[in-house]
């Protein structure tokens, strides 16, 4: 690190290929240091009608230090960040902390989330000094492919049909979907909605004689391709559609790539509550394997409206 360095941060919803690729090598530099899968987020799903930045970048001169991204809505958002390991311990990750804050509050947004991988003591360390409470957490899997053959990736009955929905699918399957999950059905919808229209993201619909009963969404990232929201009316659980579906979402998740040369190596992953024993089953019968786990934790509602004092303290910046 050279001294003197002026550090700025910058806000913006969307990353050129040459600031993708620097925002990359830094994950790949942060996670060789602790050995981690870093979550981030790479730009706005809709960047035209984002209400604050999906990304902040820290720079030295022309090099990228540190990097934060912000994915949500306009009540809730998820904050992932890193800081160079050869940049810690000089405050940046306060610095990205508080400028992600200030950005979401301004707009107002409500619930903020920070996600740190079990595996980063700097991320733990950073988070312990904001007082920020565990609220959730999730494993990251990811599929190695041994255990689903080419017929039952290519299994497609007439009785059971996976497909792209339809803008007139999307209220049914927010309804199988909430009641899978528990999250109600405006918002689900919304959500479906949303994605629906982000080049990045697919809404796939699960039909049983012409019913819909589950589905799945594809989210296309630089590195991977995620399975989201995957779900099965709970009447329809147990009876190996949900082993199809997922199937069919590992299939198509390889098909996702966005080089035509790289899918059949696509990484394709997925997240699942810790505490979802039944899905944990379903995706490790199915060739998953957990890879990390990530902790969601909570801010106290004084720090949130109020920020960090960047006068006074020191200590650790988040990986």
């Amino acid at each position: 690190m050279a001294t003197g360095d002026t550090i700025i941060i910058s806000g913006q919803n969307s990353l050129s290929a040459d600031e993708l690729a620097a925002a990359l090598a830094l994950k790949d530099a942060c996670d060789a240091a602790e050995r981690l899968d870093l979550k981030l987020g790479y730009g706005a799903a809709e960047p035209a009608t984002a209400t604050y930045p999906a990304v902040l970048l820290a720079r030295a001169g022309q090099r990228l230090v540190g990097y934060c991204s912000l994915d949500g809505d306009a009540t809730t958002a998820e904050m992932c960040g890193m800081v160079h390991p050869d940049w810690r311990r000089h405050r940046l990750g306060m610095r990205l902390f508080e400028a992600a804050r200030a950005s979401f509050k301004g707009a107002g947004g409500g619930q903020l989330f920070a996600v740190c991988e079990d595996g980063s003591a700097s991320g733990r360390a950073f988070l312990r000094m904001l007082a920020a409470q565990r609220a959730s957490s999730e494993h990251r899997m990811v599929w190695r492919g041994a255990s689903l053959t080419p017929t039952a990736l290519d299994d497609q009955s007439r009785a059971f049909i996976v497909a792209r929905a339809r803008p007139e699918d999307y209220q049914p399957l927010a309804a199988a979907l909430a009641r899978a999950f528990d999250h109600t059905e405006e918002r689900l919808l919304a959500d479906l909605t949303s994605a629906s229209a982000t080049a990045t993201e697919q809404v796939y619909a699960a039909r049983l004689d012409g019913a819909i009963i589950g589905g799945f969404r594809l989210s296309r990232m630089p590195d991977s391709t995620g399975i989201y929201a995957f779900g099965i009316d709970p009447a329809q659980q147990r009876k190996g559609w949900g082993r199809r579906m997922l199937a069919r979402a590992c299939a198509l998740a390889q098909q996702n790539a966005e080089n035509p040369e790289q899918r059949s190596n696509q990484r394709v992953t997925l997240e699942v509550d810790t505490d979802n024993a039944p899905a944990t089953a379903l995706y490790r019968a199915s060739g998953f394997e957990i890879i990390t786990t990530y902790g969601y934790y909570v801010f106290s509602p004084t720090l949130l409206a109020t920020g960090l004092n960047l006068d006074v303290g020191d200590g650790a910046d988040k990986g």
